[in-house]
């Protein structure tokens, strides 16, 4: 029944002669073809299985799930797994996507496999809730604080209403909602604000029911470049606080609205009434620094050539 093939013969060995040799050649043949799909078969099953893969975490929290178009590798004397191709990690809100992904893991006392560090290599993207990180061309994620790094040369971490834009890395605490962008950073507010610098730290809440992410405050540090509608600022240092829109510069404080020049060591920018106040610096009050401020108002060339 079936395919007629006497497996009693195929394990002790077939009697041939000439007559039935074509006979035997074609029962070979069957043979041979059901070998290769029972093969096909359990590869593909295996492949499937392997992309799917579960593994746990050293947190008490949700355990992460990697899976990969072209598989997972067990890498057991580095104790480490290897996913390839748009490979995904999912941690509860928590996604990271890249070409590759490297999951390091330390063996538990209950020998269970705890993954500590997470490599993202090749078109890094994170999404965790409403923020988004892109543009990364490796990224580290560590488990135990919470906190990753993402290397490259055009990052970009965005949220409903705010922008944040480095050259080299962003660093990002989700247990602290805290941002730093290194390498001509830039931070963007829509339609109200750019503040430039060569590194800005950005402390972040998370509001409402769309947990969406809100700035509370943003502190630049070196050549700060604040832009608004009317006016821009310089600064060695910055502070803006969000809830009540005013910006406080330190140091080698420049204000240009214009041709207009207004310079010193402490200002204070109010970017919702657009008032802009230079003043003493409030850190050098005891000292005995000079306190002075001194503004530069250009004459229009319209009243020269008037006189």
């Amino acid at each position: 029944m079936g395919l007629g093939i006497d497996f009693q013969e195929l394990l002790c060995g077939p009697k041939i002669s000439w007559k039935n040799k074509t006979s035997y050649t074609k029962q070979m043949s069957r043979i041979l073809i059901i070998i290769i799909l029972v093969c096909a078969n359990f590869f593909l099953i295996g492949s499937l299985v392997t992309a799917q893969q579960k593994i746990s975490t050293n947190s008490k929290k949700s355990p992460i799930e990697i899976t990969a178009e072209n598989g997972i590798e067990w890498h057991k004397n580095e104790k480490k797994y290897i996913a390839s191709g748009n490979a995904i990690a999912k941690q509860g809100d928590l996604i990271v996507t890249s070409d590759r992904l490297e999951a390091y893991y330390k063996n538990s006392d209950k020998n269970e496999e705890n993954i500590d560090i997470i490599k993202a290599i090749g078109n890094v993207r994170i999404k965790n809730k409403n923020a988004f990180i892109e543009g990364g061309e490796n990224a580290s994620y560590f488990l135990g604080k919470e906190y990753f790094i993402i290397n490259g040369e055009n990052i970009k971490l965005k949220s409903k209403e705010n922008k944040l834009f480095a050259d080299k890395k962003i660093e990002f605490w989700r247990l602290e909602n805290i941002a730093v962008a290194t390498g001509n950073a830039i931070a963007k507010k829509k339609n109200e604000y750019t503040i430039k610098a060569n590194r800005l730290a950005w402390y972040l809440e998370i509001v409402g029911k769309e947990e969406d992410y809100k700035i509370k405050k943003i502190i630049g540090f070196k050549n700060v470049k604040i832009e608004s509608e009317n006016e821009i600022a310089f600064s060695d240092k910055a502070l803006y606080n969000n809830n009540t829109e005013l910006c406080k510069l330190f140091g080698n404080v420049k204000l240009k609205r214009g041709n207009n020049f207004l310079t010193g060591d402490y200002a204070e920018v109010n970017l919702k009434t657009g008032i802009s106040k230079l003043l003493p610096n409030p850190t050098n009050l005891m000292s005995n620094t000079e306190k002075k401020v001194k503004a530069l108002i250009s004459k229009d060339k319209n009243d020269s050539n008037k006189n």
